[in-house]
């Protein structure tokens, strides 16, 4: 296996890690971004060769084997210090078939962003994978190009050292208030919300790509600041994938999806996604609760839950109640129960207005649709029904 630093000769790389390790706290979260080699310093980390790469960045530091290339330990960063290792392995599975890998670099470096690329062999034919990291984001990005155009089953894989811990409940809500709620454009890969430990599926030659958020979704476009660095970061991986239709082909393969059962959730598209972060505006309880669920989608007015949030359970015989928004005021409302439109009503104009619906029993979900006097609409998430 060959491993090669640009930028700096291996050499002067490996001297400067040193020092960088010696000469203060490797636990103290950096400002900006760092690479390292040798062991790492990430408390309970399995990264103990001379040629592994610890990354540090100002949110997390995570580091890759030089055996296989995976990511292999990751740790959070609170109170300006890294926490213990969350992840016993991160990476590309194709298949049952083991990889091998061939070369291991640093393509580019930078205080603001950093690329570690990896070929590995599969089957007797080359697979390139990479790791991006942007020093004002709180994720990875990760993407494999498949070599093969037969179908395999692949994807990445997240093992975690434990469980995930137990995070506030935001099923219900206490009350309706506009300020707990943030809106946001998402990049583009990220128009439907797939949250999984394991991401493989059956899949054809491509380029697969994911995003392991430590506490983001990426490069957020906010209407307001979002206070990055901030609030309760989990990880989460997250499936990334480039529109190929129009927002309502996507719409119809999402409620099909629903009434499967899947956990899958409106992204942010060419609209905003507003979720509930009743915190304050956070970029982690952002991401949070768009990747439950706990959001809609808007391409002018909005819709919030009074009852059962978005992305919860209601209780069959229960009510659903919302309160809808729009500063042109608005024109009509609809409700959709697995798949099919149940109820819709004209509003004449009004700026806010409240209703419900009663929770029907035997259906999987239900699903509030507004629009305003310019025929612009939003979208809630589900509300599954139990």
């Amino acid at each position: 296996m060959r491993f090669s630093q640009t930028g700096l000769p291996l050499l002067a790389a490996l001297v400067l890690s040193a020092c960088a390790s010696k000469g203060g706290d490797s636990n103290t979260a950096s400002v900006n971004l760092e690479v390292l080699h040798g062991p790492t310093f990430i408390e309970g980390g399995n990264a103990t060769g001379e040629q592994d790469i610890t990354v540090r960045t100002p949110y997390f530091a995570f580091a890759i084997s030089a055996d296989n290339g995976a990511l292999v330990d990751l740790a959070l960063a609170g109170d300006g210090r890294y926490g213990a290792d969350l992840v016993r392995s991160l990476d590309f599975v194709p298949g049952e078939q083991a990889l091998r890998l061939s070369e291991l670099q640093v393509v580019e470096q930078s205080d603001q962003r950093v690329v570690i690329e990896l070929r590995r062999e599969w089957q007797g034919r080359p697979l390139t994978s990479r790791y991006e990291v942007n020093r004002d984001t709180a994720g990875i990005r990760l993407s494999t190009t498949l070599p093969s155009a037969e179908s395999v089953f692949a994807g990445y894989r997240l093992e975690r050292n434990e469980g995930v811990a137990a995070r506030p409940d935001y099923n219900d809500m206490p009350n309706m208030v506009q300020a707990h709620w943030t809106a946001a454009s998402l990049q583009n890969e990220l128009g439907i919300l797939y949250e999984s430990d394991d991401l493989r599926k059956n899949r054809k030659g491509s380029k697969v790509s994911a995003w392991l958020s430590a506490g983001s979704l990426g490069a957020l476009s906010a209407d307001k600041q979002l206070y990055a660095g901030l609030g309760r970061a989990e990880l989460a991986l997250l499936e990334l994938a480039p529109a190929s239709s129009g927002f309502e082909a996507r719409l119809q393969d999402l409620r099909r999806r629903w009434s499967r059962g899947e956990k899958v959730y409106l992204g942010g598209d060419s609209g905003k996604l507003y979720a509930y972060t009743p915190n304050g505006r956070l970029t982690a309880d952002y991401a949070s609760a768009a990747g439950k669920g706990h959001s809609f989608l808007s391409f002018g007015p909005q819709v919030y839950p009074i009852t059962t949030n978005f992305g919860g359970t209601a209780q069959p015989f229960t009510e659903s109640q919302v309160e809808f928004r729009s500063e042109v005021g608005l024109a009509r409302a609809e409700v959709w129960l697995d798949g099919k439109q149940v109820a819709g009503w004209k509003i004449n104009g009004a700026k806010w207005f409240r209703t419900g619906v009663p929770v029907p029993p035997n259906h999987t979900w239900m699903q509030w649709v507004v629009e305003d006097r310019n025929g612009k609409r939003a979208y809630s998430n589900p509300i599954w029904i139990k």
